[in-house]
């Protein structure tokens, strides 16, 4: 299995999958070994305690760890490539590196090279010297990133491939363009994998539409729920005396949606004025919607988190009255199991994949503000509503287990590795 993150190693979105997926696998009896490009020291061919069973075992291989002198022209620096990256962000992230007087700030993150195709395309190299020291059976890449890699992997072992598609170019646009140095790398993944897992229809039509993938070797693997510590709770007494709290919780960018946020929470503050709006997390689009609710006059009712971990998750869901995902084009979107798990109602785009699979929600249509406040202002002011959903919403996000998905790639395993690969 190729990632890019994996818990506790810079664990994003899709390393929270990766571990949840593993773990379910694991206790079928499958034995992974899970290949990411870079890591701490002192993580070298280690068994994972936690996730081992009597039946199977878990290895981290951190490439870099074990092949240091692949030959590539590069410069070796400290570094920040992850799943969501785009040729400008990575090339701004490389500049603040190599300028910084603060090495210690990036130290466990090396990065290989100043551009994202030279780093891809090193980590290709380490796995093909992987491919002489492991044994499997399957090949099951995680996100674009590891795409050459998985390709590198196969030509050199005549291994089946499969390519697991998290999100696309198109996805982190809204679907408006792609760039074209990532499109090529995803449809070379998408065109020499034996088989491909989309986490939704909609990312399954996308690909076919947007990367001419061949429908027949696309199957969807729904995301289920990730773990959430329910003991952990926070109250908020200063802010909930007087008010009730509205949160969005995600990336601050054009995908996620949150101009639509900020234009409902006018409308819901028109009529219910004593309601606080917390806009949780980072992105290009958050000085803008700083912005924006002071512009609309509506800047006093808003707090700004910026970055959360997942401590700070689980506060944040557990003291919200009602969370909105108001995104213009998402893949899947675990994050309103995790607001159900939190017994936190939740109100959800129809353009996003979990609403394919989530049914005690309320969904809504991104770009229609007049309906997302008045489906806020719904939950606010109908205690039976409200109450119905945070019952019915915390058992569907408690039963969407990880054993569904699980045993969906086992048996896409027993097909490809039947077939022998193509």
């Amino acid at each position: 299995m190729l990632g890019w993150e994996f818990p506790p190693f810079f664990a994003g979105g899709a390393g929270i999958v990766c571990s949840a997926l593993s773990e379910a696998l694991l206790a079928k009896g499958v034995s992974i070994t899970f290949v990411m490009p870079s890591g701490p020291e002192e993580v070298y061919d280690g068994l994972d305690k936690k996730l081992s069973t009597s039946k199977s075992k878990f290895k981290i291989l951190i490439a870099n760890n074990k092949y240091r002198n692949v030959k590539l022209t590069v410069k070796k620096i400290d570094s920040i490539l992850h799943a969501y990256a785009t040729n400008e962000s990575y090339d701004k992230a490389y500049k603040e590196v190599s300028l910084s007087s603060d090495k210690n700030k990036y130290r466990g993150t090396p990065l290989y090279g100043k551009n994202l195709k030279q780093e891809i395309y090193r980590f290709a190299e380490q796995v093909k010297l992987l491919a002489m020291e492991e044994e499997f059976d399957v090949i099951h890449a995680h996100d674009w990133v590891t795409f050459p890699a998985a390709i590198a992997l196969k030509k050199e072992t005549g291994k089946p491939m499969i390519i697991h598609v998290h999100i696309t170019e198109f996805d982190k646009s809204g679907g408006l363009h792609a760039d074209p140095e990532i499109y090529k790398v995803e449809k070379e993944g998408m065109d020499a994998a034996d088989k491909i897992i989309t986490v939704s229809n909609k990312v399954k039509d996308m690909i076919v539409d947007k990367y001419y993938a061949d429908p027949s070797k696309i199957i969807v693997v729904h995301n289920a729920a990730t773990p959430m510590n329910e003991e952990i709770e926070y109250r908020a007494e200063a802010i909930k005396t007087t008010d009730k709290i509205v949160l969005f919780a995600g990336r601050v960018t054009l995908q996620k949606g949150p101009d639509y946020y900020v234009e409902a929470a006018k409308k819901v503050l028109e009529k219910a004025p004593n309601t606080t709006f917390i806009l949780a997390g980072p992105g290009d689009m958050l000085h803008k919607m700083m912005e924006k609710t002071a512009a609309l006059g509506i800047g006093h009712k808003f707090i700004f988190t910026g970055f959360f971990n997942r401590e700070q998750a689980e506060k944040l869901f557990s003291m919200a009255d009602v969370f909105v995902m108001p995104s213009v084009s998402e893949p899947f979107g675990v994050v309103p199991y995790e607001a159900q798990i939190k017994k936190t109602p939740t109100i959800i785009s129809k353009q996003s994949g979990i609403s394919e699979v989530l049914y005690h929600t309320l969904k809504v249509d991104f770009w229609d503000v007049n309906q997302i406040a008045s489906r806020i202002l719904a939950l606010l002011s109908y205690p039976s509503l409200h109450q119905e959903l945070t019952h019915k919403g915390y058992y569907e996000a408690k039963n969407a287990t990880w054993d569904i998905p699980a045993a969906k790639c086992l048996n896409i395993y027993d097909e490809v590795v039947a077939k022998g690969g193509q």
